[in-house]
């Protein structure tokens, strides 16, 4: 995580010299938001991998709340930040304010310590072939650890599909508000604005209420909820109702992101988190590319008004079927066991 982020904000400064020197073109923005793209996901998996070690199997739900909220807080202050930070020095200078912070996460990651994240010895491995043979070796082990139980199986799944009906909204919404609503980006940040504000507000009450249900009815209502939100934008142009649905939607999605990693990190050993977070970030992450794409060609068939209803319709199937999903209905937890891959009951 700590080289993750430094050499993200080496990328990213690429930007901005170049533009300075006058030789910036097309291609190497696309290429230095592929290197960001792919990076991105090591502190994503790290930061998930890590927290169990900081906190008790009881405080996991709090924890992932507190990860939820702070996010949110950062998707509302950034946005502001960035754009008066660009009216004030320019575009070049906000992006180098951009790699300050990408640095000072990684001076962050440096400042705790290795103990916790790795609570267990881990072999140091030898620099060359070996080192690329136990990469290969422990990527395998994920793979064959998440197929050895079918629970770990189907909440990759799930991932998978709700990234799947929920990725055709995000390309949809800017065509959305200009040919449907008439609006401009303003109305659009502000839509996500709302979106977030009402992230913050969903990790709030679910702390406060707490899980009271099975997983499989926590994971199928938020799933069912959030799949109003596009049904409903399909049906209204009003730029307030549309606000409403935003905030109510960020109120919906809010507990995926609390209840889905916190279920993840109490089954998996420590011995085989990163290992097996990675593998299944690869099976859920493939989900919203797909999604994109299928729903770029529907768009084309059938408008973008239907695409985003056709987007939740397909969302609350997916809740439906979840809710009543027979592996997912238990309350406790236990942690799989490493040495005996047999399905989880």
């Amino acid at each position: 995580m700590i080289w993750e982020n430094v050499v993200r904000g080496g990328c990213l400064s690429l930007i901005p010299l170049l533009y300075w020197f006058d030789v910036l073109a097309i291609w190497m923005i696309i290429g230095v938001v592929f290197v960001d793209g792919c990076l991105s996901s090591f502190t994503t998996i790290g930061t998930a991998s890590i927290l169990p070690e900081f906190l008790h199997k009881e405080e996991l739900e709090t924890g992932n709340a507190v990860f939820t909220m702070t996010g949110q807080i950062g998707s509302l202050i950034g946005p502001a930040l960035g754009g008066f930070s660009t009216a004030l020095v320019g575009a070049p200078m906000t992006l180098m304010v951009n790699v300050l912070c990408f640095l000072m996460a990684a001076l962050l990651y440096y400042r705790i310590s290795p103990e916790a994240y790795h609570s267990r010895k881990i072999a140091s491995g030898k620099v060359g072939k070996n080192k690329w043979r136990r990469f290969l070796r422990e990527t395998k082990e994920g793979f064959a650890y998440i197929f050895s139980y079918k629970i770990l199986i189907v909440i990759a799944l799930i991932t998978f599909f709700f990234n799947f009906t929920y990725a055709p909204l995000e390309p949809m919404l800017p065509v959305f508000v200009d040919e449907i609503v008439k609006a401009g980006p303003g109305t659009l940040g502000t839509m996500w604005s709302f979106f977030a504000v009402g992230s913050f507000v969903g990790a709030i009450l679910w702390v406060r209420l707490g899980r009271r249900f099975p997983y499989s009815y926590s994971l199928g209502l938020v799933i069912l909820l959030w799949g109003l939100v596009p049904i409903s934008l399909s049906f209204f142009t009003h730029i307030m109702i549309i606000y409403s649905l935003m905030f109510f939607g960020g109120i919906a999605y809010a507990p995926y992101n609390i209840v889905s990693p916190t279920l993840r990190q109490q089954l998996v050993p420590n011995a085989m988190r990163g290992r097996v977070f990675g593998v299944y970030g690869l099976i859920a992450g493939l989900g919203f590319p797909i999604g994109v794409y299928a729903g770029g060609l529907l768009a084309e068939l059938v408008g973008v008004t239907q695409t985003i209803l056709f987007s939740g319709v397909l969302t609350m199937i997916l809740g439906l079927v979840v809710a009543v999903h027979p592996i997912l209905r238990f309350k406790d937890v236990k942690t799989l066991d490493v040495s005996q891959p047999e399905p989880y009951r």
